[in-house]
């Protein structure tokens, strides 16, 4: 006998017995079915270790069991009330397919959906920056980068005129390598490839050329800050080189060097003007001659910092006629121009304007018998700094 013909056969019974309840037998009824199985399945994947589970809700559910399938087993990852329709499961592999289900349950059956995948984010890695040479000689150089971000360790690479090489691998405790058994006379390139247990990254190709046979590169090369805007460059004068070449680099990445001067043989010694403040640079020195060149390894300083711009000193007045004078002053550092400021009783008027290296102006048109106040305002370019002198007084 089906379960049909025996729900059919207690209702006619309850009929004659209890005169026939009909929301009674149809509540009966519905608690008879079956839940259904959750569908509309979805994954996103929202970090290298979670990923969020979505689905439809259904009416008469009384919750949801998620499910992890480890290889073996369906894991029981979390259980929801029937009103929700999505959960994060954490905890997961990174860079691997996850699969999922969704069970429906109420007090007596259990539905559960198909199998869903999704394969997990890997874990974030940037690229090495800064990859320079340096302690180029014959046979050997140095490569030096900053550390990335997300890295466990670092791998070399070199071009071998069809495909990248392999030369070695280092930590990020230790952010260089030295290159070895190189050939006189030969253009290498070489790239770093940040990585870790899912994911890697690549800085840029940089390239060096070893120098030839005899010449030596210069040695002991040292800098020297000067001033905000000045680093002095200084080292031990080689052999057989006919000139130097000075570089420097900003450490911005893929910015090559700047070539700033070449020099006669047997010179020891540069100064780098023109520096913005407060930053740090990098150079080398180049020997050369007419058949090869050698580097030095790379140097860095950093200038200093601005001094404030100060205002004019011993600022002056000479009366120069009954209805003119002239003002002179001492020019600070760093200005770019002055302005000259007459008090007409009630706000300090402009008089005039000039451009640094002048320190004296003449002022006209005054009137005789009165006192006047005057104050001399240095600037910087767009007047992005002032600073204003003390005021001085004339009585014509």
């Amino acid at each position: 006998m089906s379960l049909i013909d025996l729900f059919l056969q207690r209702r006619v019974k309850l009929a004659y017995a209890h005169r026939f309840q009909p929301r009674v037998e149809l509540l009966e009824e519905r608690q008879c079915l079956s839940v259904a199985a959750p569908v509309n399945i979805h994954l996103a994947a929202l970090a290298p270790t979670q990923v969020k589970v979505m689905w439809n809700t259904a009416v008469g559910v009384g919750g949801y069991s998620v499910f992890l399938w480890d290889g073996t087993n369906a894991v029981l990852k979390t259980t929801v009330a029937g009103n929700i329709a999505a959960v994060t499961v954490a905890g997961l592999k990174p860079n691997q397919v996850h699969w999922f289900a969704v069970e429906a349950f109420d007090f007596s059956t259990t539905a559960r959906s198909a199998w869903v995948s999704i394969k997990t984010h890997a874990d974030a890695i940037t690229a090495p920056t800064s990859l320079r040479v340096g302690n180029i000689t014959q046979n050997q150089l140095g490569l030096a980068w900053t550390n990335a971000t997300g890295a466990t360790g670092y791998r070399i690479y070199t071009w071998d005129g069809v495909r990248s090489q392999l030369l070695g691998s280092t930590t990020p405790a230790v952010p260089a390598f030295t290159v070895k058994n190189l050939t006189p006379g030969i253009t290498y390139y070489f790239y770093v490839q940040a990585f870790n247990n899912t994911n890697s990254a690549n800085s840029p190709w940089v390239s060096a050329t070893t120098p030839t046979f005899g010449l030596a590169s210069p040695s002991n090369l040292k800098t020297n800050v000067l001033s905000a805007s000045t680093i002095a460059l200084s080292w031990k004068d080689g052999a057989s080189e006919t000139g130097y070449r000075v570089y420097r680099w900003n450490g911005v990445t893929g910015v090559n060097p700047v070539l700033l001067t070449t020099l006669a043989g047997n010179t020891t010694g540069y100064q780098a003007i023109g520096l913005l403040p407060g930053k740090t640079y990098w150079f080398y020195i180049q020997a050369f001659n007419v058949t090869s060149f050698a580097n030095t390894g790379w140097v860095s300083a950093t200038t200093l910092n601005a001094l404030a711009l100060q205002p004019p000193t011993a600022v002056y007045v000479d009366i120069t006629g009954s209805n003119s004078v002239a003002l002179s002053w001492v020019e600070p550092a760093r200005a770019t121009g002055y302005a000259v400021f007459v008090w007409t009783g009630s706000y300090w008027a402009n008089a005039v304007t000039v451009s640094a290296g002048t320190h004296s102006v003449p002022i006209t048109g005054l009137v005789a018998g009165r006192t006047y106040r005057f104050i001399v305002q240095s600037f910087t370019a767009n007047f992005a700094e002032v600073a204003n002198s003390s005021a001085v007084l004339v009585n014509l």
